[in-house]
């Protein structure tokens, strides 16, 4: 691997962090970090320094103090930092360890502040071409665009495997209402006479099999009944054979619950639930209701044997919520500390779309296209997500929206 000398005037686990992300992961080279002045001008290497200024005639980066402190400071801001510092403060969610207006499901809102563009990738392709025209000799890593669908399965089936209780319990609903239409409709999906209109998976499954080389991920939610957690009961056998199922044709992670964020003891018991039932460890999640909170929901998540995280993503809009469409080690601010866990970026979201910013299935559509487009000028990763639930009634024809990103 190729290898560059870098001079910072001070190495900290920020400026490490950064040109990992920048150098290794991202262009496939190595490098050296020195303080060491003279060693710098003395080197053959190609050469890069991260300072205030110059020293000779080396790729000179200018650095902010961000990069050299060990706290969140309330003063730092975006648009007055450079270029490696954007990178930073982008990919590390500086803003979000800041006090901030959140939701009532208590999730930091991208109205105003989401990335349109993948923009870290965008300023890391010019640092590239920096490079190569100074160093001809530099190779870099070649990316592929590369498309990912994933579900969340909030509710496996609207009507059947709910349990005695809750069935029951939806028919007295039905007939004290004198919803007759409802109660016999419930009837004919239970005894099997029609389809349950969530039971949409081989949507999911034609996608892939006519393109081979999209990855289908999906996210199921394994926990106990609740205000926010309906999902079918979990000790269900054809509930968990739909698990199985379905494994064999996609990825799997789990989807943390609603009430998990507040209790590390049922992500734990949500985990080894769906561990169980595929026979392997999890390694792979996606929050429910995109519930995100620095640093607890991460370190939580490091906690349970998490490796890979896909809620890095807007309830409330599309883009990029870290400015990248290129997974990323989380860097945990607090503690200071690039940690080993492997944060998805993804882009739309099919609720995002429809209910929060009100767009039509068309205007859907083009943003989209747009996305597509931006993320395919990288070479990135186009993350999308749509949900098994959403596919009828007010969404019908939604399956044109999720199979437009997916056409040629």
């Amino acid at each position: 691997m190729q290898k560059i000398l870098i001079y910072t005037e001070k190495i900290t686990p920020r400026v490490q962090y950064i040109f990992d992300f920048v150098l290794n992961e991202f262009s496939g080279l190595n490098f050296e970090l020195t303080t060491n002045v003279q060693f710098f001008e003395g080197s053959n290497q190609a050469k890069i320094s991260y300072a205030k200024s110059s020293i000779s005639d080396e790729i000179h980066w200018v650095s902010d103090e961000l990069m050299f402190q060990s706290d969140v400071n309330s003063s730092v801001k975006e648009s007055e930092l450079h270029p490696i510092g954007k990178c930073f403060y982008a990919l590390s969610r500086y803003e979000e360890y800041l006090p901030q207006k959140r939701d009532h499901h208590d999730r930091f809102s991208g109205v105003g502040r989401a990335y349109k563009k993948p923009f870290v990738d965008e300023m890391i392709l010019k640092f590239q071409e920096e490079i190569k025209t100074k160093y001809p000799q530099i190779e870099f890593k070649k990316r592929e665009f590369e498309q990912v669908l994933t579900c969340d399965v909030d509710q496996a089936w609207q009507y059947k495997h709910k349990g005695f209780k809750r069935t029951y319990g939806a028919y007295l609903k039905d007939l004290a209402k004198g919803n007759f239409q409802e109660f016999n409709k419930r009837k004919a999906i239970i005894s099997g006479q029609e389809k349950d209109p969530y039971d949409t998976f081989g949507l999911f499954q034609k996608i892939v099999q006519k393109n081979p080389k999209v990855r289908m991920i999906f996210f199921w939610l394994m926990a106990d009944y609740d205000e926010f957690d309906k999902n079918n009961p979990v000790n269900n056998p054809a509930f968990q054979a739909k698990i199985q199922e379905i494994s064999s044709w996609a990825e799997f992670g789990i989807h943390p619950s609603y009430s998990s964020n507040s209790n590390l003891n049922k992500l734990k018991i949500e985990i080894e639930r769906l561990s169980k039932v595929l026979g392997k460890p999890i390694e792979k999640s996606r929050q429910h209701y995109l519930k995100l909170k620095f640093p607890e929901t991460y370190r939580n998540l490091l906690a349970n044997g998490i490796k890979e995280d896909h809620t890095m993503a807007y309830a409330d809009e599309t883009g990029f919520r870290a400015g990248t469409c290129t997974p990323f080690y989380w860097f945990d601010l607090e503690a200071n500390q690039t940690t080993d866990l492997k944060v998805v970026p993804f882009c739309a979201m099919d609720v995002s779309m429809r209910n929060y910013l009100k767009w039509s299935k068309e205007e859907s559509i083009q943003e989209l296209i747009r996305l597509k487009k931006e993320i395919q000028k990288v070479n990135g990763q186009m993350v999308v997500l749509f949900h098994n639930s959403n596919f009828h009634g007010q969404w019908e024809g939604w399956e044109e929206v999720m199979n437009s990103v997916f056409t040629d």
